[in-house]
C-alpha cells in the first residue's frame, strides 16, 4: 500500500510540474537545409509515437465490452536542446521535452482494444492524435497470470505549417496479470514520414526512417484509480512516461 501512495504522488508531482513547462512554437522554415529538417523530423517521430503505455492484459476479457479505460499521460523526451534544428528556430527547451497527452481506450469482445490519443501543447502549435488496436490472446497461453498482445498503431502532427509528420508501426508485448501491480516489456517497429509542403517543400525533401521500439513498465490498480509508469526507446530517443486514471 506504501508503494501505491508514493507511485500515486510521484506521478502527480511530474503530471503537474511536466504540463505547467510545456510551451514552444515550431517553425521549420527557419531550418537551412536538408540535415538540419532530417533531425527535427526524427525528434517530431518520438514526439508523436504512440507509446505502449499499459500492460499486456485485455480491458475486457469476456463476451460482453466493458472494459473501459481513461487517462492522462506525461512522457518526458530526452533531446538535445543545443542541437541545429532547435536552435536555428530560436528555441531554447529544456533537456527533458514534456509531452502531455489524454488517452481513451475501450475493450470490445474477444480481447480487442482500441485507444485513441491525443496531444495539445500550451501556447503552442504542436498538436497530435494517434489510433491504436491491441489483440491479447493470454487466454491462449497455458501459464497462469502471464499475458500477451500485439497492436497496431498510427498517429500524426498537425498544426505545424507547411508539415505533417506521420507514425506507423506494430509491435508485440508480454506481461504478467499479477495483482495490483502489472509489469510489461514490449518490442517492436515504428516507420516515421515527414512530409514538407508550401514553401517548406520547395527547401527540403521528404524524410522517412524505420526504427525499433522497446518499452519497459508496470501498471499498479487499486480500484479503478491506475497509475501507470513506463521507459521507452524509439531508435535512439528515450521517453519516459507517467499516466493516471480511471479503468472499470
Amino acid at each position: 500500500m506504501n508503494t501505491i501512495r508514493a507511485m500515486i504522488a510521484a506521478s502527480a508531482l511530474l503530471l503537474a510540474g511536466q504540463v505547467q513547462a510545456a510551451s514552444f512554437t515550431l517553425d521549420p522554415a527557419a531550418l537551412p537545409g536538408q540535415a538540419t529538417f532530417d533531425g527535427l523530423s526524427k525528434d517530431l517521430g518520438a514526439v508523436i509515437w504512440m507509446n505502449p503505455s499499459n500492460s499486456a492484459e485485455p480491458h475486457s476479457a469476456g463476451i460482453i465490452p466493458v472494459g473501459v479505460q481513461a487517462a492522462i499521460e506525461v512522457s518526458s523526451l530526452a533531446i538535445d536542446p543545443n542541437d541545429a534544428h532547435w536552435t536555428l528556430m530560436g528555441l531554447d527547451l529544456p533537456s527533458a521535452l514534456p509531452l502531455p497527452r489524454l488517452r481513451l481506450s475501450a475493450g470490445i469482445p474477444f480481447g480487442l482494444d482500441l485507444s485513441y490519443m491525443v496531444l495539445s501543447m500550451p501556447n503552442s502549435n504542436v498538436e497530435m492524435t494517434g489510433f491504436e488496436g491491441r489483440m491479447a490472446f493470454g487466454n491462449f497461453i497455458p501459464v497462469p497470470m502471464l499475458e500477451a498482445n500485439v497492436r497496431l498503431y498510427q498517429s500524426s502532427l498537425t498544426g505545424v505549417t507547411d508539415l505533417e509528420v506521420k507514425s506507423s508501426g506494430y509491435a508485440a508485448m508480454i506481461g504478467a496479470n499479477l495483482p495490483v501491480i502489472k509489469p510489461y516489456i514490449e518490442i517492436g517497429s515504428v516507420t516515421t514520414t515527414s512530409t514538407p509542403s508550401g514553401t517548406l517543400g520547395l527547401l527540403v525533401s521528404e524524410y522517412s526512417s524505420t526504427d525499433s521500439t522497446m518499452a519497459i513498465g508496470a501498471k499498479a490498480e487499486l480500484a479503478f484509480f491506475i497509475v501507470n509508469i513506463e521507459k521507452s526507446k524509439v531508435g535512439d530517443k528515450d521517453l519516459t512516461s507517467v499516466k493516471i486514471g480511471f479503468e472499470f
